[in-house]
């Protein structure tokens, strides 16, 4: 997968995890958006600023961003599709680790290495905007000029009084519905194997992130 559409993908996320949404209004969804986005792009370079942080503390810093607001169980059962019912109990909570863990160490790579972006809140799409399903749509534009219009499509968690992204749609590429083809097709290379499955998706994202360094490192050089 390309490793700069996981990036994407964690930076939305973000942007809905800067405070909890507390009103389950699309527009004031969308208007907290627009307010957080400054202060995300502002804390990254704040953090890029500071002491040189390891691998580990990158992830840590990521994961207390992230970790009480992304719902990484309702993804990772979505990802799992039709093979989380197959599952024991032991793998869906192995895999719901698995993919929390890529996707955070995906996320904190990119932190430091997708330089140079910005990002424009569109205005919210006319239509049916509910508390099941609200989409606000924004651009990521690249230093290069190259533009990545971006869908979130998010829920009101009542339980937890905050709105939460449950699907991310990235230059027209569905990422939920490809992270789930991304797991069926390591199920079936593995002969149904949910086990062998988990440890090819951790190998994946691995090369994927090794990649997209040692991409970044040669468009520096040029």
């Amino acid at each position: 997968m390309n490793c700069i559409l996981r990036y994407l993908f964690l930076m939305c996320f973000a942007l809905f995890s800067m405070d909890a949404l507390t009103s389950p209004s699309s527009q004031d969804a969308h208007r907290l958006v627009a307010e957080k986005i400054d202060d995300l792009l502002t804390a990254i370079q704040t953090s890029k600023s500071e002491k040189v942080l390891n691998g580990e503390q990158k992830i840590a810093l990521v994961d207390a961003q992230l970790g009480d607001v992304v719902d990484f169980k309702r993804i990772a059962r979505r990802v799992m599709a039709k093979h989380f019912k197959q599952a024991t109990n032991e793998q869906k909570q192995r895999f719901m680790m698995v993919f929390k863990s890529s996707l955070l160490n995906t996320y904190a790579k990119g932190l430091w290495e997708f330089n140079n972006y910005k990002v424009n809140v569109l205005p919210l799409k006319e239509g049916k905007q509910t508390e099941r399903n609200t989409q606000v749509s924004i651009e990521v534009v690249t230093s290069s000029g190259q533009v990545f219009p971006v869908t979130q499509s998010l829920f009101y968690d009542k339980k937890n009084n905050q709105w939460m992204v449950q699907n991310v749609i990235i230059n027209g590429i569905n990422m939920g519905l490809l992270f789930r083809e991304q797991f069926s097709r390591l199920v079936a290379q593995n002969n149904g194997n949910i086990d062998l499955a988990i440890v090819g998706w951790r190998s994946e994202v691995s090369n994927d992130t090794t990649s997209a360094s040692q991409n970044d490192d040669e468009s520096e050089d040029e």
